[in-house]
């Protein structure tokens, strides 16, 4: 995890043009998810944040997200 977590920060902050600030938490966080309420709201925690880190202006306009409308990727109503 730790090769991946620095290749992938690396390119993040390369194409963000930043250095010296942390990309990724220091520990990874799993969770059972034992719904599929429970589904629906941890993934849309996810979606949203690239608004709370600025990089969109809402979930749906972030290039790689599932919230898209168009997207084929999203497992779940965004209802």
């Amino acid at each position: 995890m730790q090769s991946l977590k620095r290749f992938t920060a690396t390119q993040a902050n390369r194409i963000l043009a930043r250095s010296g600030q942390p990309f990724w938490q220091d520990e990874s966080y799993d969770r059972l998810i034992r719904s599929d309420r429970e589904f629906r709201n941890i993934a849309r925690y996810i979606e949203t944040n690239p608004v709370g880190a600025g990089l969109a202006a809402a979930p749906e306009e972030f290039p790689w997200s599932s919230a898209k409308p168009d997207s084929q990727s999203a497992p779940y109503s965004n209802t």
